[in-house]
């Protein structure tokens, strides 16, 4: 079984839009889902595919410059992300699954910065 530092990171297009539906979609799955009836290996995939998702929305142009909250979360974001704070394969599942629920909410938070500061509806 692979942890989520071992996998491979998703480098998306600096062009592709963020699908901000798509990314909700993901965070509200995430934030639904329970320790008793997950598997690791479920947890260490919706880990990793919050994990570019979250990558992706830090590489927008939020207003790092003009909001202290939103530098505040980018760095909370960026903290979360460092590879030496991820889940391995021998930690243990709950605190993977706590490690996901963080990004999850990270994610979810910043991309409600970039649907304001880009005039997107939220979904």
């Amino acid at each position: 079984m692979a942890g989520v530092t071992e996998q491979q990171q998703a480098h998306p297009s600096m062009d592709a839009p963020i699908d901000a539906e798509l990314i909700l979609d993901a965070v509200s799955t995430v934030l639904a889902m329970s320790l008793s009836t997950s598997t690791r290996q479920q947890i260490d995939d919706k880990t990793t595919r919050l994990i570019g998702q979250l990558s992706m929305l830090l590489a927008e142009e939020l207003g790092v410059e003009r909001d202290e909250e939103v530098v505040a979360l980018v760095r909370a974001s960026s903290y979360l992300l460092d590879m030496g704070r991820r889940p391995t394969e021998t930690t243990p599942a709950y605190e993977a699954f706590a490690f996901m629920r963080d990004v999850a909410i990270r994610t979810r938070s910043l991309l409600a910065v970039y649907t304001k500061r880009n005039g997107i509806a939220a979904p």
